[in-house]
């Protein structure tokens, strides 16, 4: 298992099947060297990561019904149709905390792609070089055009990874 790679792609709510495939992954504690994603694929990768059981299905299941969670509501208020401050802010670190140090300290490689919207083309987020942003970086990489604004990081802005890349399978190796 050690040159296997987990490619994990976006699609919004289909990441209720990946979280239940990450899941049984960590019930058996199989844990792939190199993982990557893109947006809900990037969420769920790094629970699976940080080794917290239920958490992908408390975060996608349990919390889809909040009024913040997703609404034509935060669209017209906010510009953006899923409450981003309530999933990238607020989840993580009051009501389903994040495990950063768990995160920070596993071994494998972790990748998440977003969009840079200055050249129009991928850009690629690393969890060794980039892991303290890395609720920002989920975040930009889950900000659909015309759902979310862009999301600043380094001086540049970013939007969804699935825009330009959608499975990330390209930056396999790299």
């Amino acid at each position: 298992m050690n040159s296997v790679g987990l490619v994990l792609e976006g699609g919004g709510m289909r990441g209720v099947y990946t979280a239940g495939v990450l899941e049984y992954l960590m019930e058996h504690n199989l844990y792939f060297p190199y993982v990557i994603g893109v947006s809900a694929g990037a969420c769920n990768a790094a629970s699976y990561l940080s080794r917290q059981n239920g958490r992908n299905r408390t975060v996608l299941i349990d919390y889809v019904n909040h009024p913040e969670y997703i609404s034509y509501k935060n669209l017209i208020r906010k510009k953006q149709l899923f409450g981003m401050d309530l999933i990238f802010d607020e989840i993580p670190s009051m009501h389903v905390p994040f495990d950063f140090n768990t995160f920070q300290n596993a071994t494998e490689q972790f990748v998440i792609g977003t969009t840079d919207i200055t050249t129009g083309k991928p850009y690629y987020f690393n969890k060794k070089d980039d892991g303290e942003q890395i609720l920002s970086i989920l975040r930009a990489s889950s900000s659909l055009p015309f759902m979310a604004p862009p999301v600043q990081i380094n001086n540049r802005y970013h939007l969804d990874g699935g825009i330009t890349d959608s499975d990330s399978s390209s930056k396999i190796g790299s």
